[in-house]
């Protein structure tokens, strides 16, 4: 039997903080200007299993929260309104395992938008 793999479809692993913006480029640029900010990346990745081969190819976005030690929380598909679908990637993410983001070496939670692709493997 054949598995769905998800593959994080943009660069830096798809994940897209959404702390640390500010209303302007200026404004955030001198918010921003004495920290150091590293973002959150997966460590573990677990795919998501029995999913119909209709989802093949979609691109799918999550949200979640990464607390500090790593893991997921909150887990929501935002982007698609397939019970199955939904309920299988929150499964999934939810297992997953993240080096945690880092506001100036010290870790911190931090809520991203994560885009996945569904392909087979």
């Amino acid at each position: 039997m054949q598995s769905k793999h998800i593959v994080l479809a943009t660069a830096l692993l798809g994940l897209l903080s959404t702390t640390a913006f500010a209303a302007t480029p200026a404004a955030h640029r001198q918010a921003t200007a004495s920290l150091q900010l590293d973002y959150p990346a997966p460590a573990k990745v677990v795919s998501p299993t029995n999913l119909p081969r209709t989802f093949e190819g979609a691109t799918v976005v999550v949200s979640l929260t990464i607390d500090e030690s790593g893991q997921p929380h909150d887990v929501k598909v935002v982007s698609a309104k397939d019970r199955l679908l939904t309920k299988s990637l929150v499964s999934a993410v939810s297992q997953w395992r993240f080096t945690p983001a880092r506001k100036n070496g010290t870790p911190v939670a931090t809520k991203v938008l994560l885009p996945l692709e569904l392909v087979e493997s």
